[in-house]
């Protein structure tokens, strides 16, 4: 009995639990990646490395995890994983590539924004209604604004000097190439939120998690291999190990990033739906912060504290009003099966 009652426990805590584990991974990697490229290593080459290991680990997971119920395949299914992949590498590129001008706290205020560029994509594409004078219209409005207030104040305002951390070298960069890395970054967000899009349309026609991650993960290996084998030399595939650190960054990149972070993210959005996922994000902004604060040694600006409490103000008021259309939603259904159930 005890032991049925800790497997209920841990089964309704593990979405909590995984998620934040996902969030403090991503911390921890970005840090590593900022700390390696400052090195001289590539960051094309370092993704398509990542790929490598993330499609194989996840091909031989799903090889023998979803055998009996993977469902059968299809052109269509071909085809939209293609784009997802594109647009999975995609992001993983352009964010890799930020972190060589700008600091992993400031691109985690990037990705909290989102939640508020899903969505108006939504309601460009017609997802998404709502009532622009009710209060559920008004917290979506004002959530969008607030993300977007945040990130225009990171990006643009600097602001004085809060925390300064002299126990490691700061590895603080100059204005130039910080709007550099937010544009990179503003592209990355972009193409995640189209991932996230069209990967809730995905997901329910292919229910089948590891599989279409594993997909995925290997057309996005294959064109960013392409594009890198064109754009770098042959030389910068030769990476500086630096005693084990960059080999450790590619498995714990392609293993705990690409591969299992994006399963993660794909299980999670088809159990629970994107609005529970994304209430997890603001705790990156809070490990990358302390990460980046204590390890290696940034200052801690007013601008950035300031861009991200706007940004976290911002989700939870689109949170909340999606949190709200659900409730509004499942009453309307719980009235319609009180009608039409028979009496008797």
């Amino acid at each position: 009995m005890e032991l049925r009652g800790l497997g209920l426990w841990f089964e309704t805590c593990k979405p909590y639990l995984v998620l934040t584990l996902n969030e403090l991974c991503l911390a921890v990697f970005m840090i590593l990646i900022q700390f390696i490229l400052s090195k001289g290593v590539n960051a094309l080459a370092i993704v398509v490395y990542e790929h490598i290991v993330a499609t194989v680990v996840i091909s031989v997971l799903a090889f023998f995890l979803e055998r009996q119920k993977r469902p059968p395949l299809s052109v269509k299914i071909l085809c939209y994983t293609f784009l997802l992949g594109f647009l999975q590498t995609l992001c993983q590129l352009l964010l890799t590539m930020a972190l060589q001008f700008i600091g992993s706290s400031y691109e985690s205020i990037g990705l909290n924004s989102k939640t508020a560029v899903i969505f108006v994509l939504a309601v460009a594409f017609g997802q998404e209604k709502f009532q622009f004078w009710s209060s559920n219209g008004q917290a979506k409005i004002w959530g969008v604004t607030s993300s977007t207030a945040g990130v225009l104040v990171t990006v643009l305002w600097t602001g004085p000097t809060i925390l300064k951390s002299t126990k490691f070298p700061s590895f603080q960069v100059d204005s130039d190439e910080g709007y550099v890395g937010g544009i990179m970054i503003i592209f990355g967000v972009l193409a995640s939120c189209f991932w996230n899009i069209l990967m809730g349309h995905v997901t329910r026609v292919y229910p089948a998690d590891l599989s279409l991650t594993a997909m995925m993960t290997f057309f996005g290996t294959i064109q960013i291999a392409i594009v890198t084998a064109i754009v770098i030399p042959r030389s910068s595939w030769e990476l500086q190990w630096d005693g084990g650190l960059v080999l450790v960054v590619i498995l714990f990149g392609g293993i705990g990033i690409i591969g299992l972070s994006f399963y993660v993210m794909t299980w999670s959005i088809h159990k629970r739906g994107p609005v529970f996922t994304s209430a997890f994000t603001p705790l990156l902004i809070v490990f990358s912060f302390l990460l980046e604060t204590i390890v290696l040694g940034d200052s801690a600006h007013l601008g950035s504290i300031v861009g991200a409490f706007l940004v976290v103000v911002g989700l939870y008021l689109i949170l909340w009003a999606k949190a709200d259309d659900m409730k509004k939603k499942n009453e309307i259904t719980a009235d319609d099966m009180s009608i039409h159930s028979p009496l008797i």
